[in-house]
């Protein structure tokens, strides 16, 4: 199956980087279930998180995208309140009051996870 071969260089790829943001891989011998874990950003209201993440990839894939889904309490314009991934633009009007409650979820849901 031509996806499986596509996941399986990019895993591959993965491990060769190994870098120290984030983890990624299949959830035992599953390759189209992936787990990640990501560490917020240096200087972000996000330092100092650990955030988890789940990965689906289709069938179809490289041709259909994954599904990813935090799996993190995460306050972000961009992630839903069940952890949803969407690209829709969404412009953040008061950045301030934003990045003061993206700090107050990271330090409740991210921080010794």
């Amino acid at each position: 199956m031509y996806s499986a071969k596509v996941i399986s260089l990019q895993l591959k790829e993965v491990e060769r980087k190994n870098s120290p943001c984030f983890s990624t891989g299949p959830v035992g011998e599953d390759l189209y279930h992936w787990e990640a874990i990501i560490t917020g950003p240096k200087g972000s209201p996000y330092e100092n998180g650990v955030f988890k993440l789940d990965i689906h990839f289709p069938l179809d894939y490289p041709f259909a995208p994954p599904r990813v889904m935090f799996k993190t309490k995460v306050y972000h314009p961009h992630v839903n309140t069940y952890g949803n991934i969407f690209l829709k633009m969404i412009y953040v009007e008061d950045r301030a009051a934003f990045e003061t409650t993206a700090l107050a979820w990271t330090v409740e849901h991210a921080r010794g996870a």
